[in-house]
């Protein structure tokens, strides 16, 4: 069993049933659904099941090929569709279903024809009146700055290949039936794009430059010789693209910091060897301040500021009313600033359980060795610290600014001039995974033939050989010197780019 089960499964089992937790002792698919109603309908909430109301764990026979099950359930059978998380988990070689919902943003829910709500503990048909004032109430929809129009955005602000990609990967993830292929009508069904026009959250999630519209959208990156204030830095970064490419780019920083190759959008981070950072949680914790992150003011900030013995990550914004910071550390409602992005981040699958974020970066730090975080809220900001966490910097180290994105650059420019040449069928994230891979070895080997770069990335050379070629079509690489003694060097473009 792994160390970080004990963390969620236990907090968990040491709480009573409520308006937002209900155990259930057997799987049963309808009892499930009317109580996940329930909680759509009133302040979300978390089913487990494979547990009795007395806390007994008793599991769950088959849990693994009831996750999908459930989860196809669910969402063909409430309506209208919501995020619903199934998850299983282990405690003492039992499993168990773990079902969170946030409190929904479209009420009211229905399943199998009738509306259900929560009364204390209990699920029970809506009354007249208690309908009646879902139909009627004011959500907060309108007044949510995510949800308000995008003055001036058109289609062309749009990055239509990060929506086809975000298209690609929730259709894989399997949360959602019925995806959208077609990138409008995607947007459109989620919320994000309504009587031919854009909304905030759309900008801020595939925007092609956000913070044209919304400055406050920057998040910054700053490594501080010292601890004290107005010691020098030695390394100061504006990220400035839509959420996705931030996250990409934030973490590609620690990746070439540590000398990691694999990508940290990744969610199966495990290795043989001890990692020298705990990764999964500082992503989670940018996820984290991003999703929550207040942008409806223009001093709206993020960021993450690394010192020579601690890492600290300060998201503008407040906590949810009613959650305080002790109850970070202990299995908690999670009640997204922004539902509507948390809900897409949710369907690519790149935040996993609803409610339990602060508990997997706990679960994941202890499971590395490494000090627990700790949480703060001062002012107007949230702020997540965690201690003895630092990074090699070194430029030396290969540690560069601008790569990632000098090559998207490449890439969506030849694709504007319908390059067709290797590009016909788009680049995927693993494709462009590897292409980056090569620029940051010729940033430190400087020239290179092709074999000797599919020796040093473990690559079969074939595939590098198609690489390289794409490469050279973008105009991102050269071959310099003779067939014989010459290499495959970066080309004149990266003078301009802050390497």
């Amino acid at each position: 069993m792994k160390k970080n089960d004990f963390t969620v499964i236990d907090a968990v089992l040491k709480m009573q049933e409520s308006s937002t937790l209900e155990f259930k002792a057997a799987y049963n698919k309808e009892q499930i659904a009317r109580v996940i109603c329930s909680f759509l309908n009133n302040q979300g909430g978390q089913v487990v099941v494979g547990v009795d109301e007395t806390g007994q764990l008793l599991g769950v026979s088959g849990a693994e090929g009831k996750v999908a099950e459930l989860s196809q359930f669910l969402v063909n059978e409430i309506v209208p569709e919501a995020a619903i998380s199934v998850a299983l988990e282990t405690r003492n070689k039992k499993s168990i279903l773990i079902i969170n919902v946030w409190k929904g943003t479209k009420q009211p829910y229905i399943f199998q024809g009738t509306v259900y709500f929560r009364r204390g503990s209990s699920t029970t048909p809506a009354s007249t009146q208690q309908l009646a004032a879902l139909i009627h109430q004011d959500t907060g929809q309108s007044k949510r700055w995510e949800t308000q129009k995008a003055i001036e955005a058109e289609v062309d602000d749009i990055d239509l290949a990060e929506v086809a990609e975000c298209i690609g990967e929730a259709s894989a993830s399997g949360r959602e039936t019925n995806i959208p292929q077609d990138p409008l009508q995607f947007l459109s069904k989620y919320g994000l794009y309504k009587s031919g026009d854009f909304n905030n959250a759309a900008i801020l999630l595939f925007g092609k430059n956000p913070v044209r519209l919304f400055p406050q959208a920057r998040v910054r990156l700053s490594v501080f010789k010292s601890d004290k204030t107005g010691e020098m830095l030695l390394y100061d970064r504006l990220f400035e693209k839509n959420l996705f490419q931030t996250v990409n780019h934030i973490t590609e920083f620690f990746d070439l910091a540590y000398g990691v190759s694999s990508s940290f959008k990744q969610l199966s981070w495990k290795r043989e060897d001890k990692m020298a950072f705990p990764r999964l949680a500082i992503r989670e914790a940018i996820l984290n301040a991003l999703i929550h992150r207040d942008y409806s003011s223009h001093s709206s900030s993020v960021a993450i500021n690394i010192y020579p013995e601690k890492l600290q990550i300060s998201s503008y914004g407040k906590l949810p009313p009613g959650l305080t910071v002790s109850a970070l550390s202990k299995d908690h409602l999670s009640v997204p600033t922004n539902p509507d992005i948390a809900h897409v981040f949710f369907l690519r699958k790149w935040i996993e359980k609803i409610g339990i974020g602060t508990l997997k970066m706990i679960a994941h730090c202890k499971d590395g060795g490494f000090e627990i975080p700790s949480w703060k809220v001062s002012g107007t900001s949230v702020t997540v610290t965690f201690p003895g966490i630092s990074v090699p910097f070194d430029y030396s180290e290969g540690i560069t600014e601008g790569l990632t994105e000098g090559l998207n650059n490449l890439i969506q420019e030849y694709q504007r001039e319908g390059i067709t040449e290797g590009l016909s069928g788009g680049i995927t994230q693993g494709v462009r995974d590897s292409l980056l891979e090569i620029i940051k070895l010729l940033t430190r080997q400087k020239s290179l033939r092709a074999s000797e770069i599919s020796d040093e990335l473990k690559t079969p050379y074939k595939t590098i050989e198609r690489h390289i070629k794409l490469l050279k079509t973008l105009n991102a690489i050269k071959y310099i010197g003779s067939k014989r003694a010459g290499g495959y060097q970066l080309s004149e473009f990266w003078n301009s780019q802050s390497l």
